[in-house]
């Protein structure tokens, strides 16, 4: 948990390109995003796998980034070895994205069978849109992708609900509070250090205590002014958080 995004990106790159059958992973970014670390990356495969090989292959890069970057939310990009081109994965996004009602793309998967371009993605939305309205989207997403890049041959468009997302991020909320508070920390380089992270529930709140180390020499004022940006950044991300203590110490 020590080490920033960069260095994480870093290993995550060299962990997947050691799985059999990922021939190269590239793109990698990692950044933090509200609660947890978002981790993208693009990944090349023999373009002979059927598609039950490449979810197979996703599901095992998902969670070794995981065991990296525990709580991660991660989106594997996949591609066929003699057909890479990023810029298709891009139009599939954008595309994706505008359409009316959809809340986000995630997984998306192009792999040339046969010869033909098959593309295979997620789309979240309402959990309380109808099947009905549901299955407009994923046609509609499927319109405009064939529309713009006839050589597309078949789209599978996975629906998924945006609230059991949500429901899944607030569970072992406690957890979650104190992982992103050892890496929100890492945006302020004032801070050398933070540690005796408590928290009290009351009455259904959060109060949350912990310790932050300065450089001796920092004023009371400016280590003060730090701490109460720290403290917005927190109370933004968990709204369950009523009160926040922070004390300064010397590094």
């Amino acid at each position: 948990m020590e080490r920033s995004e960069k260095e994480i990106a870093q290993i995550i790159k060299r962990k997947i390109e050691a799985i059999k059958d990922v021939k190269d992973c590239h793109q990698v970014t990692v950044r933090l995003s509200g609660k947890r670390l978002d981790v993208n990356m693009h990944v090349l495969l023999d373009s002979n796998l059927r598609f039950e090989d490449v979810h197979r292959i996703t599901s095992l890069i998902e969670d070794n980034t995981r065991r990296i970057a525990p709580n991660a939310r991660v989106t594997v990009q996949t591609e066929p070895l003699e057909y890479s081109r990023p810029n298709l994965v891009e139009v599939v996004k954008k595309i994706a994205e505008a359409v009316p009602a959809s809340r986000g793309v995630h997984d998306i998967h192009i792999q040339r069978i046969n010869g033909k371009i098959c593309v295979d993605l997620h789309v979240e939305v309402s959990a309380n849109m109808t099947v009905k309205d549901a299955h407009a989207v994923s046609d509609q997403i499927e319109k405009q992708l064939r529309a713009a890049r006839p050589d597309i041959s078949e789209v599978t468009v996975h629906i998924d609900s945006a609230l059991d997302q949500v429901s899944r991020e607030l569970e072992g909320n406690e957890n979650e509070l104190r992982w992103y508070i050892e890496h929100v920390t890492k945006r302020f380089v004032e801070i050398k250090a933070v540690h005796g992270v408590k928290m009290r529930r009351i009455k259904g709140k959060i109060h949350l205590v912990l310790r932050c180390h300065f450089e001796p020499d920092t004023s009371i004022e400016h280590a003060h002014e730090i701490s109460s940006r720290l403290e917005n950044v927190i109370r933004n991300a968990f709204p369950d958080v009523i009160r926040i203590d922070i004390h300064q110490e010397p590094d």
